[in-house]
């Protein structure tokens, strides 16, 4: 992942030099996702259901899990926007914590994420924005901020403190040969 290098919407802070410096968190390459996530069937389930085919919106409670291939989000509330072909547009998820993965490519580790509150677009760049504290991480490398945008297309993230007297950003880098070592999987909030 590369650091956005656009002007943010708040004003330039230490942090946005570094996240600039700073480069990539990712492999080169490896941020895309696996091609064919986007032809897999999509896959939900959930305790309640409430699909309204008029406005294209679809409602899910209770322990929510999306699949599409690699890509997996869950949380407790979500809500799926689709176009006038039923075509996913845009996910909104609410949880304790709403969760993502995805694999980008074969062989490499996911990309993971966490938020109380996420929001995935898959269409106009793919991204996923993760809101009220978030983290995003891939191995042992791994981003904390009150607001991540997580640009899936050009590899880029933005990571926002949320302002004066919230917590700063954090950003955890290891050197490639140090990253190898991890297996992905681990959560780095979970003491594992």
């Amino acid at each position: 992942m590369k650091a956005d290098k656009r002007t943010p919407p708040w004003p330039a802070k230490p942090w946005l030099i570094l996240l600039a410096a700073l480069g990539a968190l990712l492999p080169a390459g490896a941020a895309t996702a696996l091609p064919s996530d986007s032809e897999q069937p999509i896959r939900l389930n959930a305790d309640e259901a409430e699909l309204n085919n008029a406005t294209g919106v679809g409602i899910y409670r209770g322990d929510v899990v999306m699949t599409q291939g690699t890509l997996e989000v869950t949380g407790e509330i979500m809500r799926v926007y689709t176009d006038d072909e039923r075509q996913v547009t845009r996910i909104e998820v609410e949880g304790s914590p709403a969760t993502y993965r995805q694999q980008p490519e074969a062989g490499a580790e996911y990309v993971r994420a966490r938020a109380p509150r996420m929001e995935y677009y898959a269409t106009g760049p793919e991204r996923i924005r993760l809101l009220d504290g978030a983290t995003l991480w891939q191995g042992r490398n791994e981003f904390k901020g009150e607001t991540i945008v997580y640009d899936v297309a050009s590899e880029r993230v933005q990571a926002d403190s949320g302002g004066e007297g919230k917590d700063r950003i954090e950003i955890t880098l290891f050197p490639n040969e140090e990253r190898d070592k991890g297996n992905g999987d681990d959560d780095p909030g979970s003491g594992e």
